[in-house]
Order: C-alpha cells, then structure tokens, then sequence
C-alpha cells in the first residue's frame, strides 16, 4: 500500500530536473529584473566596495549584473552545458560574496545555498530530457 502511494506521487526524473532548473534559474532570474527595476541596492553595494569601484564605476557593474544573471536564468533553465553554466554561475556568486561580504551573516548563508544548488546542478545527470524519457 505505502509503495503505491509513493509510486504515484513519484516524478520522472526529467521533471524533477526541470523543477530544479526553475528553482535555481529563479534566483538570477530575480537578481537581473532587480538589477534593471530597483538598481539602487547593487549600486550602494558595489559603490562601497574598493576593488569593484576601482575596476569600474556602479553603474557599469549595475548592467553587468542584470545582462550576466539574465544569461544565467535563461541558460539554466535550457538545461544545457550543466557543467560550464555551473562553473559560471560559482564564480559569479563568489565574486558576489566577495562583494557583499560585510552585509552580515544572512547574506553570507543565501549565497552558499545557491552554491550548494549550483554544486549540484554541476552533477546532475544530464540525460534526463523529457524526450529521452518518452522514448523509453
């Protein structure tokens, strides 16, 4: 009886990835639009940071942010190159610890959960297509 249930409440593994794929993607997806719409938290961030203000002004890392994690949010969710995508998205996100390091602790702890995600993004099968699935 308990096998049933969890057989019926189970998901092919091509839709756990997808759901997955959204979860992670979301979270750039929410940094771009943020970077775009309410630019003046990065701004502040980026304008008391030495190294990024001495590399460029504000403004400019402001549109980097929003065209870099559009990018990330995008690629993410295609689900392809996992493995380059995820290197990428772990460098951004330490630079941006880096970055916001003297925001305090909770920032500190957001960004390695999605380290952690994106680690496993990195390892995750990448033959979970849905099409692959349907031909089986």
């Amino acid at each position: 009886m308990e096998n049933a249930i969890i057989e019926r409440f189970s998901i092919k593994p091509a839709m756990a990835n997808l759901l997955f794929r959204i979860g992670l993607s979301s979270f750039f997806l929410i940094n771009s639009l943020a970077a775009w719409f309410a630019p003046n938290e990065f701004l502040e961030l980026l304008g008391g940071n030495a190294l990024a203000s001495a590399i460029a002004v504000p403004q400019f890392w402001v549109y980097v942010i929003g065209i870099n994690d559009g990018l990330l949010f995008l690629l993410i969710l295609s689900g392809r190159w996992n493995k380059k995508i995820a290197v990428w998205a772990g460098l951004w996100v330490f630079a941006v610890i880096y970055v916001t390091i003297s925001e305090g602790t909770a920032e500190l702890i957001e960004h390695i959960g999605v380290l952690s995600f994106i680690l496993y993004y990195f390892f995750m099968p990448q033959n979970t297509s849905t099409r692959q699935n349907n031909l089986n």
